[in-house]
């Protein structure tokens, strides 16, 4: 490394700096209302519902983070983290919230040290930091439970450069060691991290004035090896593939030029006009085969803007620079060949944001200085400062109030979009929220139809809009949509079990054990399922083996109350076993089962 890096950067500022206070103040305010948001049904409910090793921490669990896939992703750090969470919180939302904005804070102060090592100026790292830590882009990384692993790389990505800086100024092995661990833990966080290498590499150019050539890759070889590693890893996912299968079906090369391009115009777009920003941006439904006119503008649009920042900034490098890092951390994150449900994401421009907001902190200082000749006539440069920062704040604190619940959530998706296939899932959250918080019934049937009639292979719909027909005494239309879920996705027993019990409730047993063996064999751990056989071998009159089908129950869930509740009943009316009886009454009762308290008076005192 250049030995006349150690004086690039500028000395540590000694003096208490107040602002860091008045800006950790500030962002709190604004995301205090959503600490009590609810954990959604938007990838959230999802690490606990369908990952049992995240509400059973253990030894083996913790194994299976670094060896499994979650939502889609390699994040196993962030499921450490939730594990944790739920071991001392449960579902408690504030709790995870809280855990996510200390995370934001303790970025906002890394982005703000970061920021003061790359230059002398108070006012650029104030500007930087300030924006990082309450522009509009930043709430749904904040404010979005399944945004831990956001938070958490980019934590560790910042303590990695960190650490790099230290390593150039004092050229001391250990800086550089600790810069490689902070980029495995960043890694191991979420696989925006395989962008590291890329970030170093713009710093070497403009802030050590290293030169582009064999010297600047070798360095970085270690790094390169890791994000490769890394990237393989996640490419593995096979619904990573099916993504890349689905775009190809849909988009030619030729749309992959102008849908780039337009992911390049929305991120600058919205760092300078934040309005409208929505949870999804789906991708634009072709009509006659052409996409959406702006599209095929964006490319002029950033060939303007191109030329402008050439024109007018060529001999400011700090545009550059701000350009170029913000490229390298953004590059994983733009969809060459698209691999993920949406074109663009708020979250997405989290970290690289900084390369912007580098340059737009640097404008402004020249411009308090009076070195921008065409702006020099303005007045009141320092109040206009604080209105931009007013209305940042204002459209922040809108924004996070989008999260508060499912239904603020899926209006907002449904409000932004054009109606494709994907939205119908926001349709059917809607419905899910009218069902179970509103209790409207009839509102939350409509919402379903409408997933339906946009994605008929949703399983969800079907199966929750059965469960509502069976509750209104609709048994034929209930099974009709049983049946439809079943057909969306044949390897989940429930829409089966649920047959079965409608069969069971009109004394159809032998149809209902048909169902019954149905779930079993898709799902031969279904606790529904094997509760329900042995309900049928009951009524059959087979009380032995009805027995043991509830034990089997019991094992495959052993809160199960309502099989360990009917096991009691056989034990004590069919099998003349009282003390079993009793036993199961009362561990029925322990977890919660209604009506024990009068079974345990009337046969086991």
């Amino acid at each position: 490394m250049s030995k006349t890096s150690k004086n690039i950067l500028p000395k540590k500022e000694k003096q208490t700096d107040y602002f860091l206070f008045l800006l950790f103040f500030a962002t709190i305010l604004v995301f205090i209302k959503g600490m009590s948001s609810d954990i959604l049904n938007f990838d959230d409910n999802e690490y606990f519902e369908n990952y049992p090793e995240v509400i059973n921490l253990s030894f083996e669990s913790v194994k299976k983070y670094f060896s499994s896939y979650y939502v889609l992703m390699y994040q196993p750090l962030p499921i450490l983290s939730f594990a944790l969470t739920y071991s001392f919180f449960k579902l408690d939302p504030t709790a995870h919230h809280i855990i996510n904005l200390g995370l934001h804070l303790f970025n906002i102060y890394l982005v703000y040290i970061f920021i003061g090592k790359l230059t002398n100026k108070s006012i650029i790292k104030k500007i930087v930091a300030f924006l990082f830590a309450l522009h509009p882009l930043a709430v749904e990384a904040v404010m979005w439970f399944s945004c831990r692993s956001s938070g958490m790389y980019v934590c560790f990505y910042l303590l990695g450069l960190l650490a790099y800086l230290n390593y150039q100024q004092e050229s001391k092995l250990k800086y550089l060691i600790f810069c490689g661990i902070w980029f495995v833990f960043s890694l191991l966080s979420k696989a925006h991290a395989v962008t590291f290498p890329l970030a170093l590499m713009v710093i070497d150019i403009f802030i050590y004035k290293i030169s582009i050539g064999k010297k600047l890759i070798l360095s970085k070889i270690p790094f390169l090896m890791l994000s490769l590693f890394f990237g393989i890893i996640t490419l593995l996912n096979k619904d990573t593939a099916n993504n890349i299968t689905y775009s190809v079906a849909n988009y030619s090369i030729f749309d992959y030029f102008f849908l780039l391009n337009y992911e390049i115009l929305w991120y600058f777009l919205k760092v300078v006009l934040p309005t409208s920003l929505a949870p999804i941006y789906v991708y634009p439904p072709k009509m006659e085969g052409l996409l959406p006119t702006i599209y095929y503008l964006a490319p002029i649009i950033i060939g303007a803007l191109v030329y402008l920042v050439y024109k007018n900034f060529k001999s400011r490098s700090y545009v550059a620079f701000g350009i170029l890092l913000f490229f390298a951390i953004l590059s994983v994150s733009l969809q060459i060949l698209p691999s993920r449900q949406v074109i663009v994401a708020d979250r997405y421009s989290y970290l690289p944001n900084i390369g912007l907001f580098f340059i737009i902190a640097n404008l402004y200082a020249e411009w308090a200085e009076g070195k921008i000749n065409s702006l020099k006539k303005i007045k009141g440069k320092q109040y206009l400062l604080y209105f931009l920062a007013f209305v940042l704040m204002i459209l922040s604190f809108k924004q996070v109030g989008i999260w508060k619940s499912n239904m603020t959530l899926a209006d907002r998706i449904i409000e932004s979009n054009p109606e494709t296939d994907y939205i119908g899932r926001a349709y059917g959250i809607r419905a899910n929220y009218k069902k179970d918080v509103i209790k409207d019934v009839n509102a939350a049937l409509v919402d379903y139809q409408k997933a339906l009639d946009l994605d008929s292979t949703d399983w969800i719909a079907s199966y929750q809009a059965g469960l509502i027909y069976k509750s209104l005494g609709d048994n034929s239309k209930a099974i009709d949509y049983f049946n439809k879920a079943h057909k969306s996705d044949m390897e989940n027993p429930m829409p089966l079990c649920d047959i079965g019990v409608i069969q069971l409730e009109i004394k159809n047993y032998d149809l209902a054990l048909k169902f019954a063996d149905s779930a079993i064999k898709v799902y031969p751990n279904s606790a529904k399922g094997l509760n329900l056989k042995a309900v049928c071998l009951l009524n059959l009159g087979n009380a032995m083996d009805a027995e043991r089908f509830f034990t089997k129950a019991i094992l495959a869930n052993p809160n199960y109350t309502e099989a360990i509740k009917n096991r009691g009943i056989v034990r004590l009316k069919n099998l003349n076993n009282n003390d079993g009886a009793c036993a199961d009454f009362r561990k029925a009762a322990e977890l919660g089962e209604p009506g024990m308290d009068l079974i345990l008076k009337d046969y086991c005192n």
